[in-house]
């Protein structure tokens, strides 16, 4: 069988029986949704991103052999990249780098400028926004509306229970809002436009 077309748990024990060479389609399988995740949780640091990435599936490799393969991976993925974020954030200061710099913002929201605002500005304003978020706040926002990922799944990744998850996202919607009313109607539109509809729910 094509090693990609085989499933989370035989790749596992593909692993683990000797043939190496499958953590390779493993981690393919899951690369990219880690460094997305994990770039928009550490404000959007490529390299800080790309390095806990790495450091993810260094964990991933070297844990391999405690996986229950009764259950779905990816939330087990996530919860070590959550797992090393964290931990990266503990080693570095508090001052973040920002696509945007106050003036830009005041620029942005400015009634003279047109209400047809481009997307990607319109995320650069989000991205800006998620920045000034305390840690727990962002990081179940970025995993509940860009990952797509279900109470459940965050609450696994996260080591919570669902009620704690909704509490999480309720805060943090409220204090997104808050950020975003500085500047002006427009990012608020935004912002309502991005959170509208509710994400789908994996199963």
């Amino acid at each position: 069988m094509n090693t990609t077309e085989m499933s989370d748990a035989d790749l596992v024990l593909s692993v683990l029986s000797g043939n190496q060479a499958d953590f390779k389609t493993l981690m393919e399988r899951y690369q990219q949704k880690i460094f997305s995740y994990l770039y928009r949780f550490l404000y959007e640091n490529r390299d800080a991103a790309e390095d806990v990435t790495q450091s993810t599936f260094i964990k991933v490799y070297k844990n391999l052999k405690t996986v229950d393969t009764g259950l779905p991976l990816q939330p087990w993925i996530f919860r070590i990249a959550h797992n090393e974020a964290a931990n990266y954030l503990r080693t570095i200061s508090r001052k973040k780098e920002s696509r945007l710099d106050d003036r830009q913002w005041d620029h942005i929201a400015s009634p003279e400028n047109s209400p047809e605002i481009e997307k990607e500005e319109n995320q650069a304003i989000i991205n800006r926004a998620l920045e000034k978020l305390k840690t727990k706040y962002r990081e179940v926002i970025v995993l509940h509306y860009f990952e797509e990922k279900s109470y459940q799944e965050i609450a696994e990744i996260l080591g919570t229970s669902t009620n704690s998850v909704g509490t999480l996202l309720r805060r943090g919607r409220l204090k997104l809002q808050d950020i975003l009313k500085q500047f002006g109607i427009t990012t608020l539109m935004i912002f309502a436009f991005l959170l509208r509809t509710p994400a789908t729910h994996r199963t």
